[in-house]
């Protein structure tokens, strides 16, 4: 099963496998929160961990796709041991760091040798290293006689440029940003989840699993003043047409409301939806749509 880790009263996927499978495989989107490990700096594009709506959380419950817990671990302070542990961990990046940087830079030096020996040998012979003053001092026959005859080792010319290469300090050092938490201890309870426990929440929880009995994708409406928005497909390569709002049904909406709500609605071009429970206590649906200069009803 599916782990689902609450968190402060916040349910997180940590696991990148876990949030490929519940999207590709259950239709379930949430919102990514956290940053890219690559770009830490911009926040156009985030990253895990990703937080469920709690009506995704109640709806992987129920259809036992996935089990809710928590780390005991998480609740107190790390201990003088995980924190000796994690101290040892950053040192060995920091070494792994170190050395790819010098390969790298042994690399680069590699390529650029032919140049590096070249120019040593013009420093021997006291030549100019401008590129106007060389073309002139190159073309002595004398001088290509004398840079020929000079020779130089690469592997110690190497050596000496690789030792011009500064220690990395550790403050510029870079830091891993993990998406699962490396030093897991065994210490995991099963927690129980109280979603819905209201007539309101009721209400959103079974509209949203509604429609996504019906197939669709749902994320959360708020942007758009709504509760829920409806895809018919993969967000990624469908805009979403319905903006759902859950309602009792005995509700008065003032006029100026779902006029404004409506507005949005067609301004956005998606059709505006409200939901409420019908006498059976099924889910029921009223749509708004502008057309011309008037607001027509579906029901």
């Amino acid at each position: 099963m599916i782990d689902l880790i609450l968190s402060r009263n916040n349910v997180y996927i940590w696991s990148a496998e876990d949030w490929l499978k519940l999207r590709k495989d259950y239709r379930i989107i949430g919102e990514f929160i956290g940053c890219l490990p690559k770009k830490p700096r911009q926040d156009i594009f985030l990253g895990l961990p990703l937080l469920l709506q709690p009506e995704e959380v109640s709806l992987l419950l129920e259809k036992k796709i996935a089990r809710l817990i928590q780390y005991s671990c998480f609740q107190r302070a790390p201990s003088d041991s995980l924190k000796q542990i994690f101290e040892e961990y950053r040192n060995i990046l920091y070494a792994e760091q170190e050395k790819c940087l010098r390969k790298e830079r042994q690399k680069q030096v590699i390529g650029m040798m032919d140049r590096i020996i070249e120019g040593k040998k013009r420093k021997i012979l006291g030549i100019e290293t401008k590129k106007k003053k060389t073309k002139k001092s190159l073309s002595d026959p004398k001088v290509q006689t004398a840079l020929n005859n000079i020779e130089i080792n690469r592997q110690d010319l190497l050596e000496e440029e690789m030792a011009k290469l500064p220690k990395l300090d550790k403050n510029e050092a870079l830091i891993q940003i993990h998406t699962v938490y490396p030093w897991i201890d065994k210490d995991i309870k099963t927690v129980e989840w109280k979603y819905p426990s209201n007539y309101k929440q009721q209400l959103r929880y079974k509209t949203y699993k509604n429609l996504w009995e019906k197939g669709y994708y749902v994320s959360s409406g708020e942007k758009f003043g709504g509760d829920f928005l409806v895809y018919p497909g993969d967000p990624i390569m469908f805009h979403s047409q319905f903006i759902i709002l859950c309602k009792h049904e005995n509700e008065e909406i003032p006029i100026t409301e779902l006029s404004a709500q409506c507005r949005i609605a067609c301004h956005v071009r998606k059709t505006q939806v409200y939901a409420f429970f019908s006498e059976n206590q099924s889910i029921k649906y009223q749509s708004f749509q502008w057309a011309e200069n008037a607001m027509f009803e579906n029901v």
